[in-house]
């Protein structure tokens, strides 16, 4: 069956008609040396069928890169790895990274999150990236992790820096540049995995340095995991935080139903995942062939899975361009991947974007995007650059609730 083209120029024109396009031809498109697949059920079966591979380095290959630090640790990354291995590296990963965790992070979250909005509410405007989005993700992992304050800002950047090359249209510029900041934090991570197996504290990094010395791991897996952490707790989750100020910017209702208690923060969350999630698509590695709604994809090709596309399917949503927490909320979205791969940390994403949630809404009215919103382009992980927003600052409540209840 002959597929129609879904060139990259349209795609970053205007993401979803050309999704929507490639749906209405089949759901099977060629998007130039890939095949981009953007239906629901498609998208969520191939996310789960063992026939495809997560094979990092081959994309990086495909864009002329196949050496230097970037390449060397996607190629190790316990992400592309399949079948036992992988299973094992998740199972061990799963002991120290547990949900228990997360929830009793929560509290720290949540004055991470008022502290960040006194230094702007009274203004009445932010830069939302700079003075909200970017700093507040990386301050509850590295709490979690076990980051010593004074070094979170450095963190911060490298983690910046290292997510460039997770955009297409940024990898190959800058690779220098990424291949810079990653091995700066790969010879941090390994610093501190040594210092927590001589001191070992009640933190990620020395769970995940104990579990690794048992399970047999090199130095240069336990600094790339950790290095991994660092990069995935944070890039996605400032990209889904400039998502949300910015979609529910134009839904005022949904914003003071939050600050009064009459939407569960949780609920609208969800949805907003759904409606824009900070990771565009998933690649994949087809090893043996695969058949489905009459198209056959042949071992060796290169699979694109659309997020984007599924989650926007007017078969499953109908009227996916409306913000409906309701309506939208019975079927799960797929901002977090499926099957065996899905996201290690959709726990603690959770539990960020609620808290931060619940505190903007509690703290301001619903924000306006003002002139000077800068958005990365919408392939591979996608979001605000800058987003600036004016607002006007509610009364001083007492911070006794958070998302989900009383602290």
């Amino acid at each position: 069956m002959a597929r129609i083209p879904v060139p990259i120029e349209e795609v970053v024109a205007d993401p979803m008609a050309a999704l929507a396009r490639a749906r209405r031809a089949g759901g099977f498109a060629d998007a130039g040396g890939a095949v981009a697949v953007v239906g629901y059920d498609a998208v969520r079966e191939l996310l789960a069928d063992g026939r495809l591979h997560a094979n990092f380095p081959e994309f990086l290959r495909a864009f002329g890169i196949d050496s230097g630090t970037f390449y060397e640790w996607m190629a190790l990354s316990p992400l592309n790895r399949e079948g036992a291995e992988h299973q094992r590296w998740r199972s061990l990963m799963s002991r120290t990274f547990t949900p228990r965790r997360v929830e009793a992070l929560r509290p720290f979250l949540r004055r991470a999150a008022h502290e960040l909005i006194d230094a702007f509410a009274a203004r009445g405007a932010c830069e939302f990236v700079a003075e909200f989005a970017d700093p507040y993700p990386s301050l509850g992992l590295c709490e979690l992790i076990g980051v010593p304050a004074g070094d979170r800002d450095r963190f911060r950047g490298w983690a910046n820096t290292v997510g460039l090359g997770f955009s297409p249209i940024s990898l190959v510029p800058r690779i220098g540049e990424i291949d810079r900041a990653l091995e700066q934090l790969l010879a941090y991570a390994g610093e501190l995995a040594a210092a927590r197996r001589a001191e070992p504290r009640d933190d990620l990094v020395s769970r995940i340095a104990q579990a690794a010395d048992e399970a047999g791991w090199s130095d240069d897996e336990v600094r790339g995991a950790i290095a991994g952490l660092v990069f995935a707790g944070h890039e996605t989750t400032k990209n889904q935080l400039g998502w949300m100020v910015a979609a529910l910017s134009e839904r005022p209702d949904l914003w003071d139903a939050v600050a009064d208690g009459s939407l569960e923060v949780a609920r609208l969350v969800e949805e907003v995942m759904r409606y824009r999630s900070a990771a565009t698509t998933v690649g994949r590695t087809v090893v043996e062939p695969v058949e489905r709604g009459g198209e056959r994809l042949e071992a060796g090709e290169r699979v694109l899975l659309s997020l984007w596309g599924a989650d926007h399917d007017e078969a499953v949503y109908p009227d996916p361009e409306r913000l409906d927490p309701v309506r939208n909320g019975e079927l799960p979205h797929l901002a977090f991947g499926h099957g065996a791969h899905h996201c290690l940390g959709a726990a603690l994403a959770r539990a960020e974007l609620q808290e931060a949630l619940a505190a903007l809404a509690t703290r301001i009215g619903c924000p306006t995007v003002g002139e000077g919103a800068v958005w990365t382009p919408p392939v591979g992980i996608n979001g605000a650059a800058q987003l600036p927003i004016t607002f006007v600052a509610r009364p001083a409540r007492p911070r006794t609730r958070g998302a989900t209840g009383p602290a």
